[in-house]
């Protein structure tokens, strides 16, 4: 397993290295076991605390997964001058578990640096393949938050369970507009998650949404933030 030095140096890379496609076919048992996360033996790491009182609630849940989420908050205008209004967001999510039990503190340092990287498209690796692709955050026909883990063949269907401000230190994010709130989404009963039944969104950076409306098109607003689920 890399070392933290290791991982760290290739994160500050700040590079998005897309997985090539004539690259030759690699054995399907190898690949499988390639895209599994791993989890170092250790001290159980756990979420951070915003400063806020109250804070997010806990779980006595056991950690599954820690991952960085990279995508866009988007927002609908309904007239100049108005108030975005939330309309869900999209994310690809990248493994992070191995390194959160090494190092928490240096997991934290990601999100601020991946919300000014360029968005990832089709099967990307986060800074040459540290971070590999966990699966996808969205929201469904029904404005559910979804998180299909297609890595580990897990998903979650959540609902908002906890809400907290950012830390007043939260990076803002490349337009300047603040880090989106801290949360707890637990599954929800109408519909079937797979393998994991409560997630965080904590360590936030951007994605929050400006003031005002300065048109009536659809505001598309960059984040990054750590995801950690339970199961």
């Amino acid at each position: 397993m890399p070392s933290v030095r290791a991982l760290l140096a290739g994160f500050l890379a700040i590079a998005l290295v897309q997985v090539s496609t004539a690259s030759p076919i690699p054995d399907p048992a190898v690949a499988a076991a390639d895209c599994l996360p791993t989890k170092a033996v250790g001290t159980t790491p756990t979420i951070p605390s915003s400063g806020n009182t109250p804070d997010l609630p806990t779980t006595n849940l056991t950690l599954a997964y820690v991952a960085i989420g990279r995508g866009i908050q988007n927002y609908t205008c309904s007239a100049v001058g108005a108030v975005p209004s939330a309309l869900g967001a999209i994310a690809t999510l990248y493994d992070a578990t191995s390194l959160a039990f090494q190092s928490e503190s240096a997991v934290h340092t990601i999100p601020p640096l991946a919300v000014y990287m360029p968005l990832p498209t089709g099967d990307l690796a986060l800074a040459a393949g540290v971070f590999k692709p966990l699966g996808h955050h969205y929201f469904d026909a029904a404005g559910t938050p979804t998180f299909d883990l297609t890595a580990v063949n897990k998903i979650l269907f959540g609902g908002k369970s906890g809400d907290v401000k950012a830390p007043s230190t939260a990076n803002v994010g490349p337009m300047g507009t603040g880090a989106v709130d801290w949360l707890q989404l637990t599954k929800k009963a109408t519909y079937t998650s797979v393998g994991t039944s409560v997630a965080y969104r904590v360590v936030t950076a951007g994605g929050s949404a400006p003031a005002n409306c300065s048109s009536t098109d659809l505001i598309s607003v960059p984040y990054a933030a750590e995801y950690w689920f339970y199961a």
